[in-house]
């Protein structure tokens, strides 16, 4: 018997998505005009329902590392359970690894919703409601979390979409616009900020740093096409991660520093009782013909 979740399908004249509500509101992969936009799940993580093997999931309330899963807020010292194993932090939120249940759906969009009650990885209570939708050439990610609990909470947002890189067919450039880079220290926590680096070809980069101060847009040309993406304001920081020998990369649009909750800038937002935070990302796509 098969272990693989529930897929959801999207499709128009461009677009073809598959969505995992119940592995983290995930999504599987994304195919426009038949080429993947984002790196594909692999059929043997599907059915092992490996969240972190999907092609994107979304990152709720928090983005990133929170260092070694301690943290103050108001009068108190809050310490997380660790939620990924051989990780010493506590990383990406609780979102990713929570079943969202399907609230609406059509063939071109689809809403989903989870309720978290405060646990040993979060201890304050949210909602959180995320829609994916494609319409022509755009597909669009929105989130919008609300503060369930009694008390004001820290909350963030934010995505984890990976890119495939095609080395086979030539190079892929990353065009963006950022203030600082977070260097990491040994434990891959901020330990200070320096003007970001000139990449080249992603296909030659090795990085893992977020980068404050993002301008909100940014654009991916690779061999076959171009992906334009736009984020909202919310979105004020961005993460570049290509490990050494990997085919892929992740551009990840969040709404704080890494390690925010322990002094890293800039902060997570401080929701009040009822008060809600809205994030927003598109990734328009157009063909880019290759040069003869």
């Amino acid at each position: 018997m098969s272990n693989a979740p529930e897929l959801f399908a999207l499709e128009n004249d461009a677009w073809q998505v598959r969505v995992a509500p119940s592995l983290g509101g995930a999504i599987v992969d994304a195919r426009w005009h038949g080429r993947d936009v984002l790196r594909p799940t692999p059929a043997a993580e599907l059915e092992a329902c490996n969240v972190r093997k999907t092609a994107c999931y979304p990152l709720v309330p928090f983005s990133n590392r929170i260092a070694f899963g301690t943290f103050r807020f108001g009068d108190a010292r809050y310490t997380l359970a660790k939620n990924l194993a051989g990780m010493a932090h506590a990383i990406h939120g609780v979102g990713f690894q929570q079943a969202w249940s399907v609230h609406a759906s059509d063939a071109n969009s689809i809403d989903l919703r989870i309720a978290h009650a405060p646990d040993e990885h979060w201890p304050f209570a949210f909602e959180a409601q995320q829609r994916i939708a494609i319409e022509d050439d755009t597909l669009t990610l929105s989130m919008r979390i609300t503060n369930t609990d009694s008390r004001a909470t820290p909350c963030g947002a934010g995505w984890h979409p990976f890119f495939p890189l095609d080395t086979a067919s030539g190079e892929t450039h990353l065009h963006t616009a950022w203030t600082s880079m977070l260097v990491s220290d040994a434990n891959d926590l901020p330990c200070a900020s320096t003007p970001p680096p000139q990449f080249g070809a992603l296909d030659n980069t090795v990085v893992d740093n977020c980068f404050t101060g993002w301008s909100g847009s940014a654009r991916i040309d690779t061999p076959h096409h171009r992906i334009s993406i736009d984020a909202n304001d919310t979105l004020r920081c961005a993460v570049l991660f290509r490990p050494a020998g990997q085919t892929f990369f992740a551009f990840e649009p969040v709404s704080h520093a890494n390690n925010a909750l322990n002094g890293n800038e800039p902060p997570m937002h401080v929701l009040a009782p009822r008060e809600t935070l809205e994030a927003r990302m598109t990734l328009a796509m157009e063909s880019l013909r290759r040069q003869a």
